[in-house]
């Protein structure tokens, strides 16, 4: 335990240096040329906000005045964490019962589904946002329904696309993984066995392979949020979402972009910590 306190703790210190230097890049190129002093002035800063004891303010245009920056990036965080969280679930559900029927059908029928989830997985998100405000749009002048949104506002939160658009496009990224794992665990061992003492194919899904998944799953998700995230910034631009990476593209701030940084960070290192206590150490020793 003291040594795997130590090591995580290291690892905190340094993934903050790493996030204030990431945070004063945009000031390393000035007028297309490298500015190193100004650079290195602008890590400095940053180091100090980590440091300081006063709350960090933002200059807010609206107003026209400087505020104080967290208690007004409270409504901000809140919107981007029920969109993200909504769609992780959605589309973690419909990966599962995707992989699911994958799993109980037969080769034919595996060759078409990986086909089609292969096909879709390469349209690319925009595609999927501007399909479905077409769809909404289509709705609306055939029946006249209206209560979907297709853009939000400054005082009006929009979410259901937001959501249905990030679950599309994150979805066929999970698909594409668990149907892999599917086709290598299927002839494992402790498949076999649990096979041959005559237990269900779908009671093997859910209670033999998915739970052996599920640590590489983590893996996998962790390994590869900065690209779903990088979904959910132009969601928000493009749909008007009044969410964190709205606020950071209109408040251009540098502050600001280290404070997302780390409320970015911070959530997963200790989600990590967390899953290194209590993920069993065979789970692990599969991985490695």
């Amino acid at each position: 335990m003291p040594s795997f306190l130590i090591r995580k703790t290291t690892q905190l210190v340094f993934a903050f240096f790493v996030l204030v230097v990431i945070s004063a890049l945009p000031h390393l190129i000035v007028q297309m040329r490298p500015d190193f002093p100004k650079y290195f002035n602008t890590v400095q800063q940053q180091l100090s906000l980590l440091t300081s004891s006063h709350p960090l303010t933002y200059y807010n245009a609206t107003a026209g005045e400087n505020r104080l920056l967290l208690p007004d990036l409270q409504p901000f965080i809140q919107e981007t964490l029920v969109i993200f969280s909504s769609a992780l679930l959605c589309s973690s559900i419909a990966a599962l019962l995707y992989a699911f029927l994958f799993y109980r059908a037969g080769a034919k029928i595996r060759s078409v589904l990986t086909q089609t989830a292969r096909l879709l997985e390469m349209i690319p998100d925009l595609f999927w946002i501007i399909f479905s405000q077409f769809i909404i749009v289509i709705l609306f002048k055939t029946t006249g329904f209206d209560q979907i949104e297709v853009a939000g506002g400054f005082s009006d939160s929009i979410r259901f696309l937001p959501i249905l658009t990030l679950s599309l496009t994150t979805v066929f990224f999970f698909i594409k993984w668990l149907t892999g794992r599917i086709q290598e665990e299927q002839h494992a061992s402790y498949l076999e066995l649990a096979r041959a003492k005559g237990i269900h194919s779908s009671r093997l899904f859910w209670q033999h392979l998915m739970p052996n998944l599920f640590y590489r799953f983590y893996l996998f998700f962790r390994t590869n949020i900065i690209t779903i995230l990088s979904s959910l910034v132009v969601i928000e631009y493009t749909f008007n979402v009044q969410g964190l990476f709205r606020f950071i593209l209109i408040n251009q701030d540098f502050s600001i972009l280290l404070v997302l940084l780390l409320l970015i960070y911070l959530p997963f290192f200790i989600l990590d910590t967390v899953a290194e206590l209590c993920i069993p150490r065979s789970w692990k020793g599969e991985i490695s």
